[in-house]
């Protein structure tokens, strides 16, 4: 503990000399330092916590868990050695590698005891502890129906860990690669805000060594992760610029390493230019924006009116004139990186059928055109939020003679509104958790489940997806392509486009992982000698 406080110390006092933009990685020879840039601060440094993009790649640099999502979608063991699964797949055993905190104290099992059925505690504020509710009794103890202590989980010994699961998940190893179910310390107990001097305690490639809050973070290579011999980087300075073009301006004049993707968006005016350039990285990605509708309020509890609403838009002038990232047009929720082959379920910019379902909806609402209600669209306010707002905007006027008012509001605050309903339409965008379809179609398995803005349900698409646990291979995705076109059939969503991450980085920079998620872990990261 001593040691490694000192080592910390020294980092500290090494690097708070230097302002931002100095003691760059380009400008030394044997440096193994980089700078990138957030454009907003973590909103945790407890990885059961945050879902967003930013606090997850934070995650990643300070946590490992069992397992890690690799950028091909395969998934490697990481603090499991071996990973041992029952003939039924609903028993798994996990035989831990030996490993350490921060502080070089022993990582056991019993700490993903702790941090799981914490997690599952019904007062633990987590966005995401539904992605537990695969293991026995974790849902009805996150309901309050049973006490954790009945939850599926158990430290047999140190380094041996039993999950039972209620039912065969086919994606349960992708769910253990995700922050959700990263060990913590203080037995499990909510990891605390670090202060300016604090020490906080983790196991994975990096450790924290400085946090400005809406400034700037530092984190250090940790001599005590379980394969530090991997890791190259010595440190990360991740800078919080929340302007698009002046994040950019900072790359342009060698200031930051990596500017983009999920974390640090680059300028909408400015895509077109650096594709032109070929300084653009891109991959596909397991995100979709998409427009949610309140199927439970009037207009759009008529399938015809949203489905009026969905044909009236040209995804294709979406993707060629406002997100410019070289994104897909979607026709159903599931992301193709998520996919065997790519499915077409509704056919796009069809003004024709637009029309027609609008007048259909209108018989069966027992209103006239000029009787259509006033609608209200809302989105989180962001230049790509607004611009893709506008286009709609002119595209329901333009096709269904539909005046819709738009509706800005700070992200935090459009999310409440979509999980509360208190909306008509709203527009999102939806990132993958998983590797799997599922992270896109069990948000529909009940008007209750926590990301089904919508409130749309259906007992036979509920069956469905109930069933697709207990299948596999070509079976399983025959049955999820049947439940994605259900969803399509009956659109309590319209899906816009899926989209890629597009990123600039120092050409020195080499093997980021980019996981298909579109998170960014940098334990192989090394800058190329000069």
């Amino acid at each position: 503990m001593v040691r490694h406080s000192f080592l910390v110390l020294i980092l500290i006092i090494a690097f708070s000399s230097c302002g931002k933009g100095k003691g760059l990685a380009f400008g030394k020879k044997e440096s193994q330092v980089i700078h990138i840039n957030f454009t907003y601060c973590p909103f945790s440094v407890d990885p059961r916590k945050g879902t967003d993009p930013v606090t997850t790649v934070t995650s990643y640099m300070l946590y490992e868990g069992l397992t890690r999502l690799e950028p091909d979608g395969k998934v490697i063991s990481a603090l499991a050695e071996r990973i041992k699964i029952s003939r039924d797949r609903m028993k798994y055993i996990f035989i831990l590698r030996k490993s350490m905190w921060s502080d070089g104290s022993p990582l056991t099992a019993y700490h993903f005891e702790a941090a799981w059925k914490k997690i599952l505690s019904p007062e633990f504020p987590s966005r995401a502890a539904n992605l537990l509710f695969p293991i026995l009794n974790a849902e009805e103890a996150k309901l309050g129906e049973c006490s954790v202590d009945e939850v599926g989980v158990e430290a047999i010994d140190e380094q041996t860990l039993l999950v039972n699961l209620k039912h065969p998940t086919p994606y349960f190893l992708e769910l253990t690669s995700y922050p959700t179910y990263f060990p913590v310390p203080y037995h499990g107990d909510e990891v605390p805000h670090p202060s300016q001097q604090g020490e906080l305690l983790s196991n994975g490639p990096f450790t924290l060594a400085r946090w400005k809050s809406d400034d700037e973070m530092v984190v250090v290579k940790n001599p005590y992760y379980w394969n530090a011999e991997e890791v190259s980087l010595e440190e990360i300075h991740a800078s919080m610029v929340t302007d698009e073009a002046t994040a950019l301006k900072l790359f342009d004049q060698g200031k930051l390493d990596y500017v983009g993707g999920l974390i640090s968006p680059l300028p909408l005016d400015a895509i077109s230019s650096l594709k032109d350039s070929n300084q653009l990285y891109q991959r596909a990605i397991a995100g979709t924006t998409l427009t949610t509708f309140n199927v439970n309020r009037f207009p759009f509890n008529n399938v015809h009116i949203r489905k009026a609403f969905a044909y009236a838009i040209d995804r294709q002038k979406i993707t060629d004139n406002i997100s410019q990232m070289f994104d897909d047009i979607a026709s159903g929720p599931v992301p193709l990186v998520l996919k065997q082959s790519a499915t077409t379920f509704f056919e796009d910019y069809n003004t024709t059928l637009a029309k027609y379902h609008f007048n259909l909806g209108l018989q069966e609402l027992g209103i006239t055109k000029k009787e259509f209600p006033k609608v209200t669209y809302s989105y989180f306010s962001s230049e790509l939020q607004k611009n893709l707002a506008l286009i709609l905007q002119s595209f329901w006027k333009e096709i269904l003679g539909v005046n819709v008012e738009l509706e800005a509001s700070e992200i935090k605050v459009h999310l409440t509104k979509l999980h509360k309903r208190k909306f008509q339409m709203g527009q999102m965008t939806w990132i993958g958790q998983y590797h799997d379809p599922l992270s896109f179609l069990e948000r529909f398995i009940s008007k209750n489940a926590y990301r089904n803005y919508s409130g749309w349900e259906n007992p036979h698409y509920t069956r469905l997806i109930l069933d697709s646990f207990y299948k596999e291979g070509e079976e399983r995705v025959a049955i999820l392509e049947k439940g994605e076109k259900m969803i399509v059939e009956e659109m309590p969503i319209i899906p816009l486009y899926h989209f890629h991450a597009v990123y600039l980085k120092n050409p020195r920079l080499k093997e980021l992982a980019i996981s298909p998620m579109g998170d960014i872990q940098f334990h192989k990261a090394h800058l190329q000698r000069k």
